[in-house]
């Protein structure tokens, strides 16, 4: 580079292709915006940059809808990152009717001998109504709303003021879960001032862990055994107080650096994956992963690649995501992803927006080959896992994308290797807002459409309704759904759904919507099901899953005494282990 110059800016927006767009329809874009920000624009900067959100745009679309005979849908809108690049799309392609079906070539990447399918043979949970997967299985099937409406007396003694809470916009209600400061702090050879000092998302997510352990059965450390760990935490509330309690408070006591210390490493995510490594004995790659609401689903998917590539003989995926308090609401602001009653709706025609909500979970995985060599339990198995961004072509940062989403199903569909038409169900992000479902939807449409021409065989449904959106949890409460509805072989309902939103185009879609449980028998294949996850900032990932292959039934053995083994940390323990 010369002298003087300036690097390019990478981080602008790609610039639309240049069309020549008819006089009469650029200025009918034109007034339409400018009618909505009440002021002349630059066609050709970002809209974000101009101050342009969703609900600018479903206003520009109203206007357009008045104006155009033949207007674009509304998730059009959100494709495109400028005016002029709108433009250039509605005067090369006018109409937006549903997408016609593509042939492709659906190859799996799996070669002969090559077994690059990964079973989980462990999991775990701490999600809203449920502490174990039986529990969380009996709130979806049976249609439960496991979101919290708080009183105000227990807002007042979460800390919230009065004229908080009595506001007339604030919605008192999230998906809460139980004793989050409870936590046995000697099992995991902790001392008790440093579990003060954590983060209660990185405490329950180290017991959530060793839980997923146990149900896979490998909980006792085994230095020839590499178990590696890919986990990611939420925002760092909790850190607010112990922050200003030990790290800034001035003090002649001489252990207040190492409590500062231990605050740091208890409440940064940075830690939270190498804690549980540590604290569990675990010698394969600890990773924290961060993309926001796809961090669990994407830490599922750098598991699989790691165990295919040999890093590791068995992985973990976690996440924790915990608000502090739990007793807590949100102030709902027209035009936020927050619902305006407290009601998550997805793909409703009343959708409003999506409600908050906490959880923990995890789930062990290992080589399909060699778990079913080694005996262990299959919870299902995972066909195929994608992971991309979406990058600058759209409308801002925290916008979700159409072609971003539909390009990440299409290449797990496609790593998977089987035919779209049996994939059965598809566990959605499902938020319930009114224009990110139907963004969602047009993305799977396109990448499903591109693949088959069949329609109606696959069920849409999203746990967002159960429990909340549980934030960077949110994949891996998804999974654990869809891996329950693939055991079971029931479509749950969807809950508070009652017709579907009319921006879907479902007529002739792949999808249909459960507004009822429908139960799902076996056919021609295995069940499967696809689970997305999206996470703001442009993140999305893709997963693939199949039920669990038939094992052969091993004959039971014949009556005989035998000794069962005990084991605990303490005396104590032990004594009242054996008087159960």
């Amino acid at each position: 580079m010369a002298p003087g110059t300036r690097p390019a800016d990478r981080s602008a927006p790609v610039p639309a292709p240049e069309h020549t767009a008819p006089s009469g329809l650029r200025r009918l874009v034109l007034d339409a915006f400018e009618s909505v920000l009440d002021t002349p624009l630059d066609p050709g900067r970002p809209l974000a940059e101009l101050g342009i959100g969703s609900l600018q745009l479903m206003r520009v679309h109203g206007a357009l809808s008045t104006a155009l005979p033949t207007p674009p849908a509304p998730t059009e809108l959100f494709r495109h990152p400028t005016v002029d690049a709108l433009i250039a799309h509605l005067a090369t392609e006018p109409a937006t009717g549903p997408l016609a079906p593509t042939a492709t070539t659906t190859a799996s990447t799996t070669g002969p001998g090559d077994d690059r399918r990964v079973a989980i043979v462990g999991l775990a949970l701490r999600l809203p109504g449920a502490d174990t997967p039986e529990q969380y299985w009996r709130n979806i099937v049976e249609g439960v709303r496991s979101t919290t409406r708080f009183t105000e007396e227990e807002l007042a003694a979460a800390g919230l003021r009065p004229e908080e809470y009595r506001h007339p916009d604030f919605v008192p209600v999230t998906g809460a879960i139980t004793d989050i400061d409870h936590f046995d702090a000697e099992a995991f050879g902790i001392s008790g001032a440093e579990a003060a000092l954590m983060d209660p998302q990185q405490r329950l997510l180290l017991e959530i862990c060793r839980q997923a352990l146990e149900d896979g059965g490998y909980d006792a450390p085994d230095p020839e055994r590499r178990v590696g760990v890919f986990a990611g935490t939420g925002m760092t509330l909790y850190a607010l107080r112990t922050y200003y309690q030990h790290t800034l408070a001035t003090t002649a006591d001489p252990a207040e650096p190492v409590a500062a210390l231990q605050t740091a490493i208890g409440n940064q995510a940075d830690f939270a994956a190498t804690r549980v490594a540590y604290r569990l004995g675990l010698t394969g790659p600890a990773i924290g992963v961060q993309t926001a609401c796809s961090t669990s689903l994407v830490a599922v998917h750098l598991a699989v690649q790691s165990l295919l590539a040999g890093d590791c003989e068995l992985a973990l995926a976690g996440a924790a995501a915990l608000h502090i308090p739990q007793a807590a609401g949100y102030r709902y602001e027209e035009g936020s992803i927050l619902s305006p009653d407290g009601a998550c709706r997805a793909f409703d025609a009343e959708a409003g927006g999506t409600v908050g909500g906490n959880g923990v979970a995890a789930v062990l995985l290992k080589r399909l080959d060699r778990a079913l060599a080694d005996g262990d339990t299959i919870h299902g198995v995972i066909l195929g896992s994608a992971v991309n961004n979406d990058g600058g072509r759209k409308v801002g940062y925290t916008a979700p994308s159409v072609d971003g989403q539909a390009a990440v199903i299409g290449r797990a569909l496609d790593l998977a290797g089987v035919p779209a038409e049996s994939i059965g169900y598809i566990e959605a992000h499902g938020t319930g807002t009114p224009l990110g479902d139907p963004i969602e939807f047009r993305a799977l449409d396109q990448a499903f459409r591109a693949r088959t021409g069949a329609a109606e065989f696959c069920s849409l449904g999203s746990v967002k309704p159960n429990i909340g959106h549980l934030d960077t949890c949110a994949g891996l409460a998804g999974l654990i759904k869809a891996l329950l509805v693939l055991r079971h072989g029931t479509i749950p309902p969807l809950v508070n759904f009652t017709s579907p939103n009319p921006a879907l185009e479902l007529a002739g879609s792949p999808f249909r919507l459960a507004a009822e449980r429908r139960e799902w028998p076996e056919g021609p294949t295995p069940r499967r099901a696809g689970v997305s996850a999206l996470g703001v900032g442009g993140t999305n990932a893709h997963l693939v899953l199949e039920q669990a292959p038939e094992t052969a039934a091993v004959p039971a053995p014949r009556p005989a005494p035998t000794v069962l083994p005990l084991s605990a940390r303490t005396a104590q323990g032990l004594t009242e282990l054996a008087g159960l």
